[in-house]
């Protein structure tokens, strides 16, 4: 249906209504409100017209009408302008986010906890895959008889530690011939390689000191199985605020998913495929538990490559117009704090 002025009008003050009160608009409140010198018998038969169409609905027997993903979906792409980000906003986001540069996790962190905090919804960032990061070096540590620190080091700076029990004690020298040889043999080294290498090269080695380089190597596959999930999330349970899953069985789905990530981040990595910001209304995300909310999106970048995605989760009747420059900024400064870190 190609929507005249008209209609586009009404259904413009329609969803703007609509996101600020979260009730059903009837055609009297918004003829009143719509500002077109037309009767409500009128704006009554547009508003069945948008119905047909697949823009409106009438929730139960309500005699109002709400937007369904699709009228969203237009309203979004061809009736909304974006504000620019506040002042205020742009000023929060630079001291909460610009202030943890030393520390990735922390910075990490610091974005989806102000994200959160200035949109009452989810706020959630895709943590940079490890995968393709390279090894820096090894250390192994003896912490008491037959108990040994294992600490993994990438050139991204995350630090992974692990317990490893050996069978009898190993001297401090013992420990450092075994990181040398590790350092040397796969130092510089992307993870995966790693592993792979490890695999092969396992086979070569006496039994103690096995112990110690296969449990080197199971510290690298968890790390690379940590990957598929690596998602800090802040602020789901202000989803339990949203009228419209009070209660329902759809909200215990979703609250689910967060929890257990998988299908989330798979949604996250295809939406850093572009360098844009991505916005799933509803049903588009493919993901049933999302199929009341909007989906929120941009990637961070930093020397010119997308690491990760941050955004927010929240109702279909979020504020876009302001949602939008929130995430778009976050994602700006956090790959701008990444880059310097």
């Amino acid at each position: 249906m190609v929507l005249d002025e008209r209609a586009r009008h009404l259904l413009k003050s329609l969803v703007e209504q609509h996101i600020a009160n979260g009730i059903p608009v009837g055609s009297r409140q918004l003829a009143k409100d719509a500002g077109l010198k037309i009767s409500p018998a009128t704006v009554r038969n547009v508003m069945a017209d948008l119905e047909d169409e697949g823009y409106l609905i009438a929730p139960h027997t309500s005699a109002g009408r709400i937007p369904t993903h699709v009228g969203y979906r237009f309203f979004v792409d061809a009736l909304l302008r974006v504000v620019p980000l506040s002042t205020q906003s742009h000023q929060l986001l630079v001291h909460r986010i610009g202030h943890h540069i030393p520390d990735t996790e922390q910075v990490l962190h610091a974005a989806t906890e102000v994200l959160s905090e200035l949109t009452h919804m989810a706020g959630f960032v895709r943590v940079p895959r490890r995968a393709n990061q390279t090894l820096r070096h090894v250390d192994f540590l003896a912490l008491r008889e037959k108990e040994v620190l294992a600490i993994f080091v990438t050139d991204k700076g995350d630090v992974e530690n692990r317990l490893i029990r050996t069978e009898h004690a190993l001297s401090a020298a013992e420990l450092n011939q075994a990181a040398n040889f590790f350092n040397a043999s796969y130092g510089g080294r992307p993870l995966q390689e790693v592993i792979q290498h490890l695999q092969r090269d396992l086979q070569q080695f006496r039994h103690e000191m096995d112990r110690i380089l296969r449990s080197a190597m199971e510290l690298g596959e968890e790390m690379l199985e940590e990957d598929q999930q690596r998602m800090l999330i802040e602020g789901e349970f202000q989803l339990l605020d949203l009228p419209e899953l009070a209660g329902s069985e759809r909200l215990r789905e979703l609250l689910n998913a967060v929890r257990q990530k998988r299908d989330l981040v798979h949604l996250l990595d295809g939406s850093m495929r572009g360098s844009e910001l991505r916005l799933f209304i509803g049903e588009e995300s493919g993901f049933a538990p999302l199929s009341d909310c909007s989906v929120v999106s941009a990637p961070y970048i930093v020397d010119g490559e997308a690491l990760g995605v941050l955004g927010v989760i929240g109702p279909m009747r979020m504020p876009y117009q302001q949602i939008i420059p929130l995430v778009d900024g976050a994602a700006h400064l956090l790959g701008r704090a990444l880059s310097q870190s």
